[in-house]
Formats: structure tokens, sequence, C-alpha cells
């Protein structure tokens, strides 16, 4: 072949090796039911091939990014799971953070397609092992200012970096790049610009992504919102911003999923989120444009389960744990022990255990149960830098009965059941019949109540006098003295007399008679209306 027919052939060939390739069938990567999640959501990566529906095989990538910031394609381990199109996760956990795509592939010799198209998931959790703290701390910021982004842990550790995929699908990380810098877990940029748009989020050295945030870098006015959900039942503020204004808070339009919700006004205030304040927000100056928007996620406010084991009647010396656990949540929680008290006009308070520290990992022991144990008890658990605290637990009594308690509750008539509209004594009596003590009780409704401070009953010196007994006087009661230790508990149940009760069935009896004839008059007339019509 003469040398000048080569690039005639080259030509040839390199024609050849692009109609190849524009014939290679496209897949389409698309997510369902949405790429933010939040942690425990199920979602399912759905992998079709453009044009062609049956006989192909798939896999699964994660994009990667190198040293020098150049993406690549990483097969995930489990990727033959989802060989059928769809690639499910049942229970999306932190760590699912990242960008996919998918390839197919058919026949002997394996045909094989193009890389899809990327598609991102975003799992948020409640308290995940890091956070993503960012100061400015709001979502949204103006060009040509710093921005500071930590990865902040429990332990303060240097073991994070800072990764994003920006809006031009670029996955980058900050320690190796030209538009940040990072020194241990923490990101700066300098001098912010538009292009800096994207999603943020904390990696391992392990290669396990955590807390991704949304960031939005405008020209004009933005948005501040919060950066992290807000928690059910907490309040939430919005302001409208401008660079060019002193100060920068604008009075504007609010709006949430385009519509208005608050006018004119320079702030924006929901005093108790709920789950239907989640949604896409922004704000607009009549002047000065809109602002991006931002999505604001509501998260549930978790609670904290208190359980007894063994039980939580017991006999001085015996051992006894109190178990916090949060619901739907394991690990990393620090955890807090209260006792219930009751102020003068009985509103219930939390007082914290003064050795509430040995109980933090969840179980609260006491080895050898005193008499003075015997109370209320709720637990709470918190995690995370910026701290996120459950609910207070459900209330757990514990019952401690000894052979001889210091004092005695004497109770008049000697019984621990008894009817109703009758008079109840209750006397806590000591070997030196001191006045130092009052009768207490916790009720069926879960409340707290002394007699001393009480609309159910009279307290004169150590005795507690019931005038008429009810149904809600059924509960535990016991004798606290002047300095709030606990003694010799009783459960007292008051339930009606066998004659209130006739006395209610004859009631109900008189009540059926009383509206029986006037029932069966009117069944009647009905059906002589039935056959007057039909006759006619």
């Amino acid at each position: 072949m003469e040398l000048r027919q080569l690039p005639l052939v080259l030509l040839l060939i390199s024609n050849i090796h692009s109609e190849q390739t524009e014939d290679r069938p496209q897949t389409v990567l698309s997510v369902s039911p949405q790429k933010w999640l939040t942690e425990g959501d199920p979602v399912t990566l759905i992998c079709e091939v453009k044009g062609s529906s049956t006989g192909w095989t798939f896999s699964w990538y994660t994009l990667t990014a190198s040293s020098d910031n150049s993406n690549h394609y990483q097969l995930l381990s489990d990727s033959s799971r989802g060989a059928g199109g769809n690639y499910t996760v049942s229970s999306a956990a932190l760590n699912h953070t990242g960008v996919y795509v998918c390839t197919a592939e058919r026949g002997k010799p394996a045909y094989n397609t193009t890389y899809s198209n990327k598609q991102l998931l975003w799992v948020t959790g409640v308290s995940p092992p890091v956070y993503l703290v960012i100061s400015p701390s709001r979502t949204q910021h103006f060009t040509l200012v710093s921005l500071s982004l930590s990865c902040e842990d429990q332990s303060n550790s240097d073991r994070w970096r800072v990764r994003r995929y920006t809006d031009n699908e670029q996955l980058e990380d900050c320690s190796s790049s030209s538009w940040g810098s990072q020194t241990g877990s923490k990101c700066t940029i300098s001098s912010t610009v538009p292009s800096h748009t994207g999603v943020y989020w904390c990696r391992s050295e392990s290669g396990e992504n955590y807390h991704p945030v949304n960031i939005t870098v405008h020209i004009g006015v933005i948005l501040e919102s919060p950066v992290h959900p807000v928690t059910e039942g907490d309040s939430l503020t919005l302001h409208c911003l401008y660079p060019y204004t002193s100060p920068p808070i604008l009075r504007a339009d609010f709006y949430k999923d385009g519509s208005l919700i608050q006018s004119q006004t320079t702030e924006m205030i929901i005093s108790t989120v709920s789950k239907s304040h989640e949604g896409f927000y922004y704000c607009k100056h009549p002047e000065k444009e809109e602002s991006p928007k931002s999505w604001i996620s509501v998260r549930d406010k978790l609670r904290a389960v208190l359980s007894v084991s063994p039980q939580k009647w017991l006999t001085e010396g015996d051992p006894v744990t109190l178990i916090c656990e949060v619901k739907g949540s394991s690990t990393g929680w620090t955890f807090s022990w209260f006792t219930l008290t009751a102020s003068s006009g009985n509103s219930n308070h939390y007082q914290l255990l003064s050795d509430s520290s040995r109980g933090a990992g969840g179980n609260y022991t006491v080895s050898s149960a005193a008499l003075n144990h015997t109370g209320v008890y709720v637990c709470r658990a918190e995690r995370g830098k910026s701290v996120y605290i459950t609910t207070y637990s459900n209330k757990q009594p514990l019952w401690v009965t000894g052979v001889s308690p210091p004092v005695s509750l004497i109770i008049s008539p000697s019984r621990t059941q008894h009817f109703t509209s009758v008079s109840l004594s209750l006397s806590c009596e000591d070997q030196s019949n001191s006045d130092r003590w009052r009768v207490r009780r916790y009720t069926d409704n879960e409340q707290l109540e002394d007699c001393s401070s009480s609309l159910w009953g009279s307290q004169t010196g150590s005795k507690c006098t019931i005038n008429s007994t009810r149904t809600s006087d059924t509960g535990v009661y016991w004798c606290q003295s002047e300095s709030g230790e606990n003694y010799h508990p009783v459960n007292i149940t008051v339930q009606p007399s066998h004659s209130e009760s006739q006395i209610s069935v004859l009631h109900t009896l008189s009540s059926v008679l009383t509206v029986c004839p006037y029932l069966l008059v009117t069944v009647v007339l009905i059906f002589k209306c039935c056959r007057m019509r039909d006759s006619t």
C-alpha cells in the first residue's frame, strides 16, 4: 500500500469506529420515588436501554474521583443483584449517598451499551456520625465571600474530607482542588462564585459518604434558611438577604411551593413546625428579583423509650435496671436520667439524677434497691456535635418495699381496695410521731401529686384525708420526707360500689324502656304507610 493512501484508510477506520459508537444503544437511569431520601427510606434505581427492552443484563457503578479530581466508575460490590434492571435498596443508609450510573450488555460475545446518565442519591439522617458544619450557617450564599465547610464528629478527628458534586456533573475533593483548600477536616473557599453551586458532603478515609447539603451561590437576593432539617415542634425563621443594602435584610414576600404565605415582612416565622411545612421556599422583592429555591425538610422528633427489668415492684435489696432506648435508632446516643417531681401547684417537672452519668450508655442499674429509690423515672438521649435531643421518655415508676421502713403509711379503712363516695384516711406514722411526712401519690393517668397542695385531699400534719373517693383516686400512695426521701408505697384501687352499679344498670334500662314505645309507634306507622302505598 502506498503511503499516500494511508490517511484515507485511517479516515475510513475512524468513521467506522465513530458510527459504531453512535450506533451503540444508550442506557437511561432514573430514580424512584426520589433522590433526596431520609435514612430508612426505600429507593430503586431503574436502568433501561433506549429503544430496546429484552435480554439485557445490567451493571451498576458509583462515580469516584482520583487525586487529580478526574472521575472514574467503580463497580458496586453487589452489582449483580440489580442485573434485571432494578437496583433496589429497601432501607437507605447514610453511606448510600453518592453518584450512580449503569450499563447493559447482551449476547455472546457481549454487546455493551454506553454508560448511562448520572443520578445522585442523597441520604440524610437524624444524627449521622459526622456533621457538615457550614459558616455562614445557611444553604444559600452571596458571591465573592468566604465560605467554610467543616466535617465535625464527636472525637474531633481529621479523618474526614469535604467532597462535592457540582451542577456541571463534576465530582471533586476539596483536598485536591483549585477551588478550595483543606486543612484537617475543614475546607475553605476563599471567594465564592456561582459555579460552586452543588451538593457537598463529608467522606471518610474508607470511602463512606455522610451528611449531604445542597449549597447555592447566587448573585443578588438569597434566602436565609437552616442547613439541617428542622425538628417537628421547633420554630423556623427565614430572612430575605441582599448584599448591596445595609442591613442586608429585605422586606419581602415569602413563598412555599409557589404559593404566597407571608407578604412584605422582614422575617417569616413558623412557631411550631410540622410535616406539612416541608417544601421549597423562596423570597421575592418587588424591585430586586427573587431568591433561588431551598428545600426545607422536617424530621420527626425521636422518642426515648424506657423499660424496667426485671420488674417495677421491688423488695429492699433487689437489683433493678432502667433501660433507655431510642426508637428507630441504636448507636451513638448518650443518655440522661431524671426523676419526676411535683411543685406546690402539682405541676410536674424533671430533676436530673445526681449520678445520671453512670447510665450514659443506656442502662441505669441499681444493684441493691433502697427504700428511697421509690419514685417515677424518665430518660432522654442526645447525639451529635450539633446536639440532637430526643423527647423525654415514657414514665416508669419504681416501688421499693421493706421489712421495717422508717415510716409506715397507715390506711383507714385498712384495705387496698375502696368504694367510691366514701372517706379515706392516709397517715404517715414513724416512731417519733413527727409531722415531717407528706402523702404523695402517682395516679393511673401518670400524674404525680401531693396531698398538701391538691384539690383531691387535705393534709393535716402527716395525715391526708380524702373526703369522697372517686375512681380517679386509684394509684400508688407513699410517704415523702421533707428532704425528698420516699417510703412505703401502697397500691390503692377505688371502684364503684355494688349498689352504684345496680343503680347505673337500672338507669340504663329505664332509659331504654322510655324510648321503646316511641320506636314501636314509629315502626308501625312506617309499615302502615308502605301497605297503603302498595294498595294504591
